[in-house]
């Protein structure tokens, strides 16, 4: 997906700041503005960024999924408010699923304390992560992801899935349009996320703010489908997408 390793930085740089100039990703790059540009410009034909006059912008519809490790470092403050209250919903005993997203990894973090939680996860991080901590963790199995390696999918992670009732399916996206369907960008993902919410009991969304009022390329599942939302947002209720919303926002 990325040919150089500065692309990637472009990319970590832009999911910081959300909007640079040419020459600003040079200074901090140290990098020249004509390497830069030619940089944007394979990122633009990957549908990665948006380009404007003098300027560059992580693309808002893009239906490329960016590497775990940036989205790891992207709005991090925010991913651990949400993770705490989605931590504070799960009591001993329960049975969590976590989906391949980052969000879903700092929920991981979130409950590395707990005393009695299992965990399933198609989640290649968060399988590492997990295994120091004396908790139960079962990986769902699989094939990793073409576009998305810390990611397992296929028939085997499917079944897996489909043998386990859980009590929380912790999940994210890459969008939350205003008329309230979630959507993501990759449609072998959706499908193994489709099973985790059929086969759990309390299903809910992690949504960082700047998700909210955007779609991608895929359906996941429209709002009404989950019992939570949980996001960083002041006021969510003041958002198209939630003021209908019948679950709890928290």
């Amino acid at each position: 997906m990325y040919q150089n390793e500065r692309e990637m930085e472009i990319v970590k740089l832009l999911s910081a700041e959300s909007y640079m100039t040419v020459k600003a990703l040079s200074r901090v790059l140290y990098t020249s503005e004509s390497s830069i540009r030619r940089d944007l410009t394979g990122l633009e034909k990957r549908g990665i960024v948006r380009r404007s006059y003098g300027g560059v912008e992580l693309s808002k519809t893009n239906v490329t999924v960016l590497p775990f490790n940036v989205r790891l470092h992207d709005r991090v403050q925010e991913k651990k408010l949400i993770a705490q209250k989605a931590a504070s919903l799960v009591h001993d005993g329960d049975i969590v699923f976590l989906d391949q997203s980052s969000s879903a990894m700092f929920v991981a973090r979130a409950l590395m304390q707990a005393a009695r939680v299992t965990v399933v996860t198609n989640n290649v991080e968060i399988l590492s992560l997990l295994s120091q901590t004396d908790l139960e963790v079962f990986s769902s199995g699989g094939m990793l992801c073409k576009n998305n390696r810390n990611c397992l999918l296929g028939a085997d992670a499917h079944y897996i899935f489909r043998q386990v009732h859980a009590n929380f399916a912790f999940f994210s996206t890459k969008a939350l349009s205003d008329d309230g369907i979630i959507y993501d960008c990759d449609r072998e993902e959706i499908c193994i996320r489709n099973t985790m919410l059929e086969n759990a009991e309390q299903r809910v969304f992690l949504c960082t703010g700047e998700k909210i009022g955007r779609r991608s390329g895929y359906r996941q599942c429209a709002l009404e489908d989950v019992e939570y939302v949980i996001t960083d947002r002041k006021e969510p209720r003041l958002f198209p997408a939630l003021q209908a919303y019948s679950g709890k926002v928290l």
